[in-house]
C-alpha cells in the first residue's frame, strides 16, 4: 500500500506541476495579447494546449487572437475544437457565433447564440446571448423575431447598453418607430460615451430626412471614433444629401477602405457616382454591393437602382 501511495503522490504533484506551467503559459499569452502582441500571445497559448491539450479555455483564448488576427478558419478550428472538450462552455459559442458575425454567416452565428444560451451557466451569460442572437437576426431580416429577443433581454435588463442600440435599430422595422428614439436617448443617458447609440440616433434623423442634424450625430461618434467605418459612411449619405457630393466621395472612401465588406457603403458611394453623372462606376459599386450580401440584409433598393440606371 505504501507503494500505491507514493505514486498516487507523486502521479498527483506530475499533474500539478504539469498544469501549473500550462497556466503560467496561458497567463503569459493572456499578458502579451492586452499589450496587443497577439504574434507571441499566440506562441505563449500553443505552448499551453502543448502541455495541457484538454482544456477548452485555452482554445477558446487562441480562437479571440486569431479571429482578432483575420484569421477566420483558424479561429473557427480552434474555438470548435473548445466545444468538443466542452460542449457545455456557453462562453465558446458566444465567441464563436461572434466569429461567425464578423465573416457574415449569420444563420450559423444565431445557432452558436442559441446554444449558448441553452447551456448558460448563470442569467446574465444566458441573456448577453440572447441579445447576441437578436443582433444576427436582425442582419437576416428576422425583425419580429429580434424584437422578441431583444424584449426578455430588456425585462432582465433595461440599462443594457446593447439591448437598448439595437432596440432602437429594429422599432422602425416592426411599426415601432415612435419608441426608436426612446430607447436610444436613453442609452446615452446612461453612458453618454456610448458612441454606438449616437451613430442610430443619426440614423434615424437620416431616415426622417433631417440630414443636418443627422451629420450633428455621425460627427459624434466619429470625435470619439475617428476611423468608425459606419459613421463615416452615415456621414457620407447625409452630406450628399445636403449636395455636398465632394466632402461625401471622401468620407465615403475612407469608410471603404476601413470596412470593405459594408455592402450599404458601395451603395452610398454609388449614389455618389450618380450625382457625378458615372453610371459605369456607379454600376460597378451597385453591383459589389449585391456581391456583399446587401438585399439579405437590407431589401431590394440597390436591385432597384440597378433595374434603373444599369440595365439599358
Amino acid at each position: 500500500m505504501m507503494k500505491s501511495i507514493v505514486l498516487v503522490l507523486l502521479l498527483l504533484n506530475t499533474a500539478f506541476s504539469f498544469s501549473q506551467s500550462a497556466e503560467e503559459c496561458y497567463k503569459s499569452a493572456r499578458k502579451e495579447s492586452a499589450s496587443d502582441n497577439n504574434k507571441s500571445a499566440l506562441k505563449w497559448i500553443d505552448k499551453a494546449i502543448a502541455v495541457d491539450p484538454n482544456n477548452e479555455e485555452y482554445y477558446d483564448f487562441k480562437g479571440l487572437i486569431l479571429t482578432e488576427q483575420g484569421e477566420s478558419q483558424k479561429a473557427y478550428d480552434a474555438f470548435s475544437m473548445g466545444i468538443a472538450i466542452n460542449p457545455k462552455a456557453s462562453y465558446i459559442y458566444l465567441n464563436r457565433g461572434n466569429l461567425f458575425l464578423g465573416t457574415m454567416q449569420f444563420e450559423d452565428a444565431v445557432a452558436d447564440f442559441t446554444q449558448s444560451s441553452i447551456v448558460a451557466e448563470t442569467d446574465s451569460a444566458k441573456y448577453s446571448a440572447i441579445m447576441n442572437r437578436a443582433a444576427a437576426k436582425l442582419q437576416i431580416r428576422e425583425f419580429e423575431s429580434a424584437y422578441e429577443d431583444l424584449m426578455k433581454c430588456y425585462a432582465f435588463d433595461s440599462t443594457d447598453l446593447g439591448t437598448l442600440t439595437n432596440l432602437g435599430a429594429v422599432c422602425d422595422e416592426i411599426g415601432r418607430g415612435d419608441e426608436t428614439l426612446k430607447y436610444l436617448l436613453k442609452a446615452v443617458e446612461i453612458d453618454p460615451s456610448y458612441y454606438g447609440a449616437y451613430g442610430n440616433i443619426g440614423f434615424k434623423y437620416q431616415e426622417m430626412g433631417e440630414y443636418q442634424k443627422a451629420i450633428e450625430y455621425c460627427d459624434i461618434v466619429l470625435k470619439f471614433s475617428p476611423d468608425d467605418p459606419i459613421g463615416l459612411s452615415n456621414r457620407s449619405y447625409n452630406k450628399l444629401m445636403l449636395g455636398d457630393a465632394k466632402g461625401a466621395m471622401k468620407d465615403i472612401e475612407k469608410s471603404i477602405k476601413l470596412y470593405p465588406l459594408n455592402s450599404y457603403a458601395y451603395k452610398n458611394r454609388a449614389l455618389i457616382q450618380l450625382k457625378n453623372g458615372d453610371t459605369e462606376k456607379a454600376c460597378a459599386d451597385l453591383l459589389m454591393a449585391i456581391e456583399k450580401g446587401f438585399t439579405e440584409t437590407y431589401g431590394q433598393e440597390v436591385n432597384e437602382l440597378i433595374d434603373k440606371h444599369c440595365k439599358h
